[in-house]
């Protein structure tokens, strides 16, 4: 297998991978799809990679660099002021004939450490749908964490998780262990307690 950054030339592929993944989904709503446009400012800011096996790529994942004046900055929902040290982790998919081999987590580590490198940004945020058990044990493999639970993008309830590049959050006293589903507590609960880690099942919380 062979990781890449990816180019404008790549776009056609990326595209068709996208629509398989997407048309293979039994829920639709577990991936907001890019389009071919949003593709291409990810491919110029530089922040995209692609693994390759046999010549044919399997499988992409993405991070952006978000207008600091852009609707909805995940910055203003966990409250970090300096929106210029925000990129956001984007959209990733891997091919299905192509799943269970750890690839989604191994291109999210590679990205990390481009941007750790690139030294621009403090904070990575991502936005998660609380049903997704897949996306959840990815992001918390990589050391993301639950700040709040809300709606996003026109009413659908999302986890905003965050991972800070400087300053790691030390959980400390005993953990609240909750239900992944239990959105309802983590709604009413997002202020005061951190989403930690994940077992398959319960999230495990602690007080800020």
């Amino acid at each position: 297998m062979d990781f890449r950054t990816l180019h404008l030339g790549d776009l056609p592929e990326l595209l068709e991978l996208q629509k398989k993944v997407y048309d293979n989904l039994e829920d639709k709503e577990i991936l907001q799809t890019l389009t071919r446009e949003e593709f291409k400012l990810i491919i110029m800011q530089g922040f995209i990679i692609g693994v390759y096996e046999d010549g044919k790529l399997i499988g992409s994942r993405s991070m952006r660099v978000p207008s600091v004046k852009e609707k909805e900055h995940l910055a203003d929902d966990i409250g970090i002021k300096e929106k210029q040290s925000v990129i956001y982790s984007e959209i990733s998919f891997i091919d299905p004939e192509k799943r269970g081999r750890g690839l989604q987590t191994e291109m999210g580590r590679e990205l990390i450490e481009m941007v750790r490198n690139d030294g621009r940004f403090d904070n990575i945020l991502t936005t998660v749908m609380p049903a997704n058990v897949p996306s959840l044990k990815d992001k918390f493999r990589l050391g993301f964490k639950i700040r709040k639970t809300t709606y996003k993008y026109n009413g659908k309830k999302r986890h905003i998780m965050h991972m800070s590049l400087t300053k790691p959050f030390e959980p400390e006293g005993e953990p609240v262990k909750v239900h992944y589903r239990d959105t309802d507590w983590m709604e009413e609960n997002g202020d005061a307690y951190i989403g930690n880690n994940f077992d398959g099942k319960h999230i495990y919380y602690y007080s800020k």
